[in-house]
Formats: C-alpha cells, structure tokens, sequence
C-alpha cells in the first residue's frame, strides 16, 4: 500500500504541473496578446498624431502662401490697393462669393496638393480694406487641423515715422529731453539687450496728436486724421513705438502717451508698443500709455532695414544709390557755388540748376527748390545772427550733400493753408545734419546716415532719418505730417512703400 499511495501521490502531482503549464502558456497568450494589441493601437495612435502634425503644417503652410498674396496684392496695386476689390494678387475671388464680410469664401490659390497631403485657404473681409480673417486647412489622409488668423497691412516705409533710426551709437540711438509726436521705429542693431535704444528725459513725451504744436505749423500742415477711440472722434496720428534692439528708458516726467481723458478732442494714448527688450530709465513701463499695453515684443522681425546711401540702387544695383543720384541731379562742384551754398542766409542771391534740379534764392529770404541738386565736395549750412532769420521755400525738390548740413534758421514753406507738402525739402548727407539755433521751426525731411543733432529748441514738422539721434536737454520738438510720405521729393533715398502683412491674432481651430 506504501508503494501504491507514492505512485498514486506522484500521478496527482504529474496532472497538477500540466494544469498549471496550460494556465501559464494561457497567461502567456493573453499577454502577448495584449501587447500586440496595445503596440497597434499606440502605432495608429502615433500614426494618427504624425498626420495631425503634419496636417497643421500643411495648414501653416497654407497661410503663409496666402500671406504671401496678400503683400503682393498691394506691392502690385500702385494706385488703389484694397483686398475687397474682388481680386487678391490677380485671383478672381468674386466666382467664390467673395468679398464677404459674413462668410468665409475659397481663395484659389493654384495647386495645394502636397506629397504628404493638401491645404485649401479661405478669406473674409472685414469692413477695412487692409484688414481680412484667414482660414487656412491642411489635410493628411481622413486628418484636418484649421488656423484662423486676423491679418493686417501696414505700410511701413521710413517715411511713415517721425523718427526712423538705425544702429545706434554710444549705447544709445535717441537721447535727450525730447517732444516726439508721431510713430516711431528704433532698430537699434548694434545695442546690446541692455543698452537704453531710446533715454527719455525731464518733460520728455511721444504722443499721439498735435497738442502744443507751434502756430507756424498749424497754420501751414493738414489737419490730422480723426479716429473713433472709446466712443469719441478724436485727432490721432496713429501713433505706434517700435523698438529692435535695446531698451525704452523713461525718467523723470517722460511718457509714451498719456492717460485717457474723456471729451477732449484728441487721443493722448498712442496705438501701440512694441519692445523686446523692455524698459530702464526711473520710470520704465509705469510710463507707458498704450493701447495694446506696454509687454508686446517687436513684431516686424527683419522686414524692415535701414536705408543705406551706399547700397545698390534699385534702378542699377552695379552702383551705389548715392552715385545714382549724382547721375541724376544738378551737380554743385565749382568752388565758388560751393561757398555760396555753404553760407547761405536769408540775403543770400543766386540761382543754379538744370532740368534736372535747381536751388536759388531771391535776397530776400525766398527759396526756390525743384528736381534733385546734388552737392558735391562740400558743406549746406543756412544760417543767420540776430533776428529776421527766415528763409521761406517754395517748390518739390531734394538735395544731397556730400559734406555736413546745418540748419539755424526758420526753413518754412509759404504762409498758405496746407502750403506743407505741397511744398516740400528733402536733404540728405551721409554725413551729419546739425540744428543749432534757438527757437527755431523747421520744415522738411531730413536722412544723415550717420548723426542728427538738435542743440536747441528746435521744432520739426516732417521726418528725420537717422542712425544715432542727439536731442540735448533743451526739448527740441518734432511732429510728423502724415501726408508727408505721400508728398516725397523725386530723388529721396527709401523713397518706395514698405508693405509688412502681420498677423494680428490666431488660433487652432
């Protein structure tokens, strides 16, 4: 019986092992299974996420195509451009049911087919003709993924500004106690991130309207255009403050606009701030009276460069745009014009030019200028001591001067209505441009490649060009005219539109 309980014990034992060989080999199985299961379904779910990336790619690439229309529609429109004209770029949107400020309709922009997938875009208007909502869709097999965008065009020539600058100098591109009235862009290329592009100081200000502005202008330059803001229709030069490189530094009582204040007729806030690098000075962003606030980066990216006197012209990039205009002007280069030109006052008399240009005056402080004059081996200074120091210009012309400028009289045009830029100076140098008078108001547009200095309190109505600003402390004032660059003199450097598409808003739909 031992020998028979130990076989019968051991068979048990034998039938118990294959019962749990069978049990693991099933656990085994479902395992397996389920990691099978489980790697299909992370590979379609991987799959799945590839095509949606790859699809709001298509959908990026999509409105980036449509941007690109959408500029050149009005690089090639010279005379009207608008995106509610039914057609964007020379495409016919009008079959499509556009324009539409209802509805989104189809922008057929040619072949949207991919080797990954395709892209369709759609376009609606708003109730301006430079502002539209983007939609933009990008497909990948059964995946969709759609962009809506608020679009803008702005035309953002030198001209455009009050002030234009470029690299900057001495850790600085706009120093001083300065009234600065208009829009503003500071490239400020060769500052470090904690360099001050603009030091604003003492009673210092750029703002949004014509507030405080000398009579002498007033009573010479167009009214401002009016704006709806809060309700109120209200004077703005549309006012927008861009800087690169660098910081805004604001101290003392300087500001960047000023507080709202209800039933006046003019907009104290300016439009927008734009600055990366942020603010200095005692003040900094408590300061800053925007209407997009004052934490938005520069938003131009490098779209927009300086002007260079010595880069290729357009025309004929075998020379530079200097030559170009030498080619093109009246020259001065006889030594006894170059002195007269050097010294000219109120009494001044002579008379040079061709068709081509010519610049003359009457003795008895009257200006004439047309066409492009071109100084050649020396210095424009206007100037006179004592009182009776107004020279009054009439005509459309510019004038390139190889040497430095100085302006230390009143330079106006005639004491008409509107009179300013119907008539209208352009000077250029690659030199320095100086004001250096008390008191005085000055008319024109003003590029020194390398320096503009204001000693005094001198007051400008136009737009200056520059690569390093010095204002003093003596709160010289400069108002831009927004009729001005619509007005340029033939010959002007950066004379062209600068038309910058920009992405106002967006989102994944």
């Amino acid at each position: 019986m031992q020998e028979r309980d130990i076989y019968m014990n051991t068979k048990n034992k034998q039938g118990s092992v294959l019962i749990l060989t069978y049990l693991v080999v099933m656990v085994l199985l479902i395992l397996g299974f389920s990691f099978v299961n489980r790697s299909i379904v992370e590979s379609r779910i991987a799959e799945r996420q590839k095509r949606g990336e790859q699809a709001f790619a298509l959908a990026e690439a999509g409105l980036e195509r449509a941007l690109y229309r959408l500029r050149k529609d009005y690089e090639n429109d010279l005379f009207a451009p608008s995106w509610t004209d039914g057609e964007i770029d020379g495409i016919d949107y009008t079959l499509d049911g556009g324009p539409d400020t209802n509805n989104f309709y189809p922008l057929s922009l040619g072949s949207a087919v991919l080797e990954t997938g395709s892209y369709s875009v759609s376009l609606k208007n708003t109730t301006a003709d430079d502002a539209i909502w983007v939609q933009s869709q990008g497909t990948v097999a059964e995946i969709s993924k759609t962009i809506q965008a608020y679009v803008i065009i702005e035309d953002l020539a030198p001209w455009k500004n009050v002030i234009f600058a470029g690299v900057g100098l001495s850790g600085a591109v706009v120093n001083g106690n300065v009234d600065i009235r208009g829009s503003l862009l500071v490239l400020g290329t060769n500052l470090s991130s904690t360099d001050l592009a603009i030091n604003v100081s003492g009673d210092g200000l750029i703002g949004n309207n014509y507030l405080g502005i000398p009579s002498a202008f007033s009573s010479r330059i167009p009214a401002i255009p009016t704006t709806i803001f809060n309700g109120e229709a209200v004077e703005s030069l549309g006012a927008k403050l861009r800087i690169k490189r660098g910081k805004l530094g604001l101290s003392g009582s300087a500001t960047v606009g000023g507080p709202d204040v209800v039933g006046n007729a003019y907009k104290e806030t300016v439009d927008a701030v734009f600055i990366t690098d942020g603010y200095g000075g005692s003040q900094g962003a408590e300061s800053v009276y925007s209407d997009n606030g004052s934490g938005n980066p520069y938003d131009l990216g490098n779209s927009v460069q300086f002007p260079s006197l010595s880069a290729p012209h357009d025309d004929d990039p075998s020379i530079t745009y200097q030559q170009f205009l030498r080619n093109n002007a009246y020259v001065i280069e006889d030594a006894l014009e170059l002195n007269e030109i050097a010294n000219i006052t109120p009494d001044s008399n002579f008379s040079y030019g061709d068709v081509l240009g010519s610049i003359s005056m009457d003795g008895n402080g009257n200006m004439t200028i047309n066409g492009v004059v071109y100084i050649d081996g020396g210095d424009l200074n206007m100037d006179k001591q004592g009182s009776d120091k107004t020279i009054t210009y009439s005509g459309t012309g510019s004038i390139l001067v190889t040497g430095n400028v100085g302006i230390n009289v009143n330079l106006l045009t005639p004491a008409v209505a509107n009179s300013y830029p119907a008539n209208i100076m352009g000077i250029m140098t690659p030199q320095e441009i100086t004001f250096n008078a008390p008191n005085i108001d000055v008319m024109g547009i003003f590029y020194a490649e390398t320096k503009i200095t204001a000693e005094k309190q001198t007051d400008i109505a136009g737009t200056i060009i520059s690569n390093y600003f010095d204002m003093s402390d003596q709160v010289p004032s400069i108002f831009q005219v927004p009729a001005t660059a619509d007005s340029l003199p033939l010959g002007m450097i950066a004379a062209g539109k600068l038309w910058v598409v920009r992405v106002v808003a967006w989102q994944k739909l």
